[in-house]
């Protein structure tokens, strides 16, 4: 199974505490059709069975795959594990998987294949299918659509095909998150030119941060194909921060993270300056309308919800607070 020369791809995957899936995410590297590539675990300070999961596919595939972690088994959030990740490896380029998401098996050789073909782009990626029927429920490819093409998250990206030349998917970011790319492969060199992740940026936005850095000051290709399935599951990272105050707060911080970047490199343009405004600007303006929207519900409620039924709602035991929210809001 290994290769006789040093692997060109270097797939890494960062995990903590998903014994659940971490299986099928390793199996789904080991399953690509393309195979000069290493994989190394990046155990953030798991406690529960991943962390053996992960030493017995070291220990059965090595040494295209490697377990690492930090020291004392700590837990330092995404940014850094993923630098970890990097310090750990030694390929051209550089893919990440979360582990309880899926590549599908063609994805690097086709995405090795593009980043040949185009060599002045840093990095490449195509559409993330927000996966649903991984949970055997037929009824749920339904709810299926695409990550990475903006709000609509149906069809291609509409500059797919193309190598988008900077600042272009920036500004596509910077007005839609919904076009943030996902399931990409990079060039070490240019991860490494913008300063790797954050590590004091360790949550939500992590990716995002390195991803708008690169946009910002190298092309990027742009494909139409999926090859990375995301799973959607009430315990994922971004289900788990899901609460509208934690993602405004995350955005906030990530937004200024980016204004700082283009003055700190040279890169801020009265055009960037205002679409960095102008994201700002809508975070606040839905939050406020969901202030709004709540407010009425709960007067709306008041005056139709008798005060008895009120009380008792508000006495549950908190697992079912939510159930408050819902009365509340007028839902």
């Amino acid at each position: 199974m290994t290769t006789d020369h040093e692997p060109l791809v270097s797939a890494v995957i960062i995990f903590k505490d998903e014994e659940r899936f971490l299986n099928e995410a390793v199996a789904s590297v080991v399953a690509q059709s393309y195979r000069s590539w290493e994989l190394v675990l990046v155990d953030d300070g798991s406690t529960d069975a991943s962390t053996e999961v992960a030493r017995q596919w070291a220990a059965s595939h090595r040494p295209q795959i490697r377990y690492v972690e930090h020291p004392g088994h700590a837990n330092r959030g995404m940014s850094a594990a993923r630098n970890l990740g990097l310090r750990s490896t030694s390929g051209e380029l550089v893919a990440f998987l979360d582990a309880d998401d899926v590549w599908l098996p063609g994805k690097l050789e086709r995405q090795v294949a593009d980043l040949l073909h185009h060599p002045t782009a840093a990095f490449t990626y195509g559409p993330l299918l927000r996966w649903w029927r991984w949970n055997g429920v037929p009824s749920d490819a339904g709810n299926e659509d695409l990550m990475g093409v903006g709000r609509r998250r149906r069809g291609p990206h509409p500059l797919a095909g193309t190598v988008a030349r900077p600042p272009t998917l920036a500004r596509l970011m910077l007005r839609d998150d919904y076009f943030i790319p996902g399931g990409a492969l990079f060039r070490r060199e240019a991860i490494q030119a913008v300063g790797g992740y954050d590590d004091e940026f360790p949550g939500l936005y992590e990716d995002a941060v390195v991803l708008m850095k690169l946009c910002l000051r190298f092309p990027v290709h742009i494909s139409s194909y999926v090859s990375y399935l995301y799973r959607m599951h009430d315990q994922s990272c971004t289900h788990r921060n899901r609460s509208e105050t934690m993602v405004d707060t995350a955005r906030r911080a990530y937004l200024e993270r980016i204004d700082q970047y283009l003055v700190n490199e040279g890169l801020w343009t009265p055009e960037l300056g205002r679409a960095v405004a102008r994201a700002a600007r809508t975070s606040v303006g839905r939050r406020r309308r969901r202030q709004r929207l709540a407010g009425i519900g709960r007067r709306t409620a008041r005056s139709v919800v008798p005060r008895p039924i009120r009380s008792l709602l508000r006495r549950l035991r908190p697992v079912d607070r939510h159930l408050i929210a819902v009365v509340d809001t007028g839902s």
